[in-house]
């Protein structure tokens, strides 16, 4: 067994009040020293609790239980395994998201919504890119053929963030163009949009299920980052983003 699933075990064993005493204590200590399993288990308790709230459990018929009390069948509390459990989640995260996820916290802008949600499917189904390609070269000009903005492609290797690839989002009819990038075994989406309004150099943090979210703007364009890392990483990833599309721009200049 990997640590990895020796995590997951350990993770849906709090959810569904499986471990002991002992066992939650060294649980709760684990997740004060990883951030993302403290989101995850965060995430996940919101989705059971929505879960909860929109499917109700029935109880037993009385005549079934009373069936059940004369043959002497133990009555136990079932939980889900961690395969249904998560089929539920994505089943319902659309529109959990859309419909339900206002009653649990204040909801973000329309957009930053949109793409945390993005980001939660393509955790869930596996397939975060379109193009898979650490190549700059390679991922720019595919998106340029299929999104109206011109995408800044940029070689964060360097600072710890290896491109993985891109894709496009459809965001309330538009098309806007993501690129991915990877940070051990984390993600860190960003998604470049029209810039509304005038450009600030100010960074907007936010954080939605679990997830951290920064928004800024530069030059004429908008950038919204949404990754599962912590937001000190997500940070660092913000400041190499921007030196490198900025260093970018200069190029053309200094040519």
């Amino acid at each position: 067994m990997t640590e990895a699933d020796d995590k997951a075990l350990r993770l849906h064993a709090a959810l569904d009040g499986e471990l002991d005493a002992a066992g939650m204590l060294a649980f709760e200590r684990a997740c004060a020293e990883d951030p993302a399993l403290a989101a995850e288990f965060a995430r996940l308790e919101s989705v059971e609790e929505a879960l909860r709230r929109a499917a109700p459990i029935e109880p037993a018929p009385a005549h079934l239980r009373a069936r059940m009390a004369a043959l002497g069948a133990p009555q136990r509390r079932r939980f889900w395994s961690a395969p249904p459990r998560a089929l539920a989640a994505s089943l319902l995260l659309g529109a959990f998201l859309g419909y339900g996820g206002a009653l649990l916290r204040p909801a973000p802008p329309q957009d930053e919504r949109a793409l945390v949600s993005a980001f939660m499917r393509t955790q869930i189904g596996g397939q975060s890119v379109d193009v898979a390609t650490s190549d700059r070269h390679v991922v720019k000009p595919w998106l340029a053929t299929r999104a109206p903005l011109a995408v800044a492609a940029v070689d964060l290797a360097s600072a710890g963030f290896p491109l993985i690839g891109g894709r496009v989002e459809a965001l309330d009819g538009r098309i806007a163009p993501t690129l991915v990038y990877r940070r051990r075994e984390h993600r860190i989406e960003v998604t470049e949009l029209p810039l509304s309004g005038r450009a600030s150099e100010n960074i907007e943090t936010s954080r939605f299920d679990g997830y951290h979210v920064a928004r800024w703007s530069d030059f004429d364009r908008s950038y919204v980052a949404v990754t599962d890392l912590p937001e000190t990483e997500l940070a660092d990833f913000v400041a190499a983003f921007r030196a490198a599309v900025a260093a970018e721009r200069e190029e053309p200049r200094a040519k």
